[in-house]
């Protein structure tokens, strides 16, 4: 698109006589952007090579064309043979002598596809001169993301849809220094969706899939620069091929009695990521339940991938595992838990405290029937819970954590108790006595070591002993001792402290 000056009054004459006058016959340079824009000039003009400018593309821009010789008022045109060119502004010119300069104010090139522009300016009026100017033109700044390459309109569940996402101008040119980062979201469920950063502004997803189907769009985000979001196409995704199967609807997790039809429930043939396969290869199937409990399989139709069981009666009391399989085709099997009986009494676990050196035999109360009473366990704060033959141990301080189960004897189920803490302690142990003990008085001592529990009852091997427990603190015993005096001797003697649990620690004192 050229843009020129125009002439006024009768120049042509003035100015032809002007440049015969000095001399000149042509214009001898021109200058674009405030410096000379040199080339194909007369054989008499002055020449040079000058270096190229940058421009950012669509920015109004002000050029500048300087010219020597008379060519006031002459027409000046600036073009581009690959770029396009373009004023909102005017051209003016002015002119001292034999030399003057043309503004074009408002400029904007575009062309940043091609990174460099060939800007040419030319006197039209007198010789057709022109000279030029390479300009390098520039992105005008990032404003926006735009899918470069869609993804696919249609794809199964699970399967890798690639697209690419770039950073543009408001003018549509790629942003090529940009190295931001871009996430993803979507109406569906997104794997390998991880942020992305840029290689010359285009950021390539190689790694992205659906793990839900239905209609989806995919929302690009440049979350380095604060920039407009942008949707892709929509894509319609489909569910993967069939590769498990799971209770869509659970059976019942408690059945009164045998002989009970239980209430319908529903298997679905699924693929990897859960969604049901309602039109592919899975959708009809034939769908098997079993179980010890059954009296026999029963089985059903899938009907867009979902296989409803309304007419299954357990046969035996019990915990009764339902096994779901695909009869079809090899697919992961389902399972299930239904408790067959009647409920059981409420049962406790009553043990808990014990002690690292012994065994704790493990006790609970309530349930019903006759089933046999087993107990399981798992570390709490403790480590090495373990239970041998009804027996809790540990191989730390701690705790344990305690289940008691009653197993099922008709009419009842299986009873099972809340999970119940127990707590093992080292066993107690006296380390010395403080004070004196002397006969035929009335003496206060303390007793210090660990694990004291319950005001235990205090005994010695001294006739006429007699001793109450007035404080406990857990490590240390506050003991109130009478010893008869014309009973015991003088000497060393032994103390010892019985605890309820029937745990028991002692420790030597002297007996004056």
């Amino acid at each position: 698109m050229g843009m020129h000056l125009g002439r006024t009054g009768n120049s042509r004459g003035v100015r032809s006589r002007l440049k015969t006058a000095l001399g000149l016959g042509s214009v001898a340079a021109l200058v674009l952007g405030g410096v000379a824009l040199v080339g194909a000039l007369p054989a008499s003009a002055l020449g040079g090579t000058l270096t190229p400018i940058t421009v950012a593309a669509n920015t109004p821009t002000t050029f500048t064309v300087a010219y020597t010789g008379a060519v006031n008022n002459d027409n000046i045109t600036l073009s581009s043979g690959n770029c396009t060119v373009s004023s909102t502004g005017s051209l003016t010119a002015q002119a001292t002598g034999t030399s003057g300069n043309a503004t074009f104010t408002g400029v904007t090139v575009s062309g940043a596809s091609t990174g460099s522009c060939n800007l040419v300016a030319t006197d039209t009026t007198t010789t057709g001169a022109t000279v030029s100017q390479n300009v390098t033109v520039t992105p005008a700044g990032a404003s926006k993301v735009v899918f470069t390459t869609e993804p696919a309109s249609t794809t199964p569940a699970n399967t890798v849809v690639p697209f690419t996402v770039k950073t543009e101008d408001p003018y549509g040119n790629l942003e090529t220094a940009s190295i931001d980062s871009v996430s993803l979201t979507s109406s569906c469920t997104l794997i390998g969706a991880t942020p992305l950063a840029e290689s010359g502004g285009v950021a390539s997803f190689t790694t992205v899939s659906f793990n839900s189907v239905g209609p989806c769009y995919i929302t690009a985000d440049d979350t380095t620069a604060a920039l407009p979001t942008q949707s892709s196409t929509l894509v319609t995704v489909t569910g993967g091929p069939p590769a498990k199967l799971a209770f869509s609807v659970a059976p019942p997790a408690t059945v009164a009695a045998t002989g009970t039809v239980v209430t319908a429930f529903k298997v679905s043939v699924e693929d990897a990521s859960g969604n049901v396969d309602t039109t592919n290869a899975g959708s009809s199937d034939a769908i098997t339940i079993s179980s010890t409990c059954l009296a026999a399989p029963v089985s059903a139709t899938a009907i867009a991938g979902v296989a409803t069981f309304s007419t299954v009666e357990f046969a035996t009391t019990g915990t009764c595992t339902l096994t779901a399989s695909d009869t079809t085709r090899v697919l992961n099997a389902a399972t299930a838990t239904t408790q067959v009986g009647t409920p059981q009494a409420p049962i406790t676990v009553t043990s808990k405290t014990g002690y690292l050196d012994a065994p704790l035999t493990l006790a609970a109360t309530g349930g019903s029937g006759t089933g046999a009473l087993t107990f399981s366990v798992t570390n709490g704060t403790s480590t090495g819970c373990l239970i041998t033959a009804g027996a809790l141990s540990a191989t730390k301080a701690g705790t344990c954590i305690v289940t008691a189960t009653k197993a099922a004897v008709a009419p009842y189920a299986s009873g099972v108790s809340a999970a119940t803490t127990v707590t093992i302690s080292s066993a107690p142990h006296a380390v010395k006595l403080a004070g004196t003990v002397r006969r035929a008085q009335k003496e206060t001592v303390t007793v210090s070591g660990f694990n004291f529990s319950g005001r235990p009852k205090i005994v010695s091997n001294v006739a006429g002993f007699s001793a109450t427990v007035s404080r406990d603190t857990g490590k240390s015993l506050t003991i109130v001792i009478t010893v008869k005096g014309s009973v015991s001797k003088p000497g060393v003697k032994v103390l010892t402290i019985r605890f309820a649990n029937g745990k028991s620690t002692s420790v030597r004192y002297s007996l004056h």
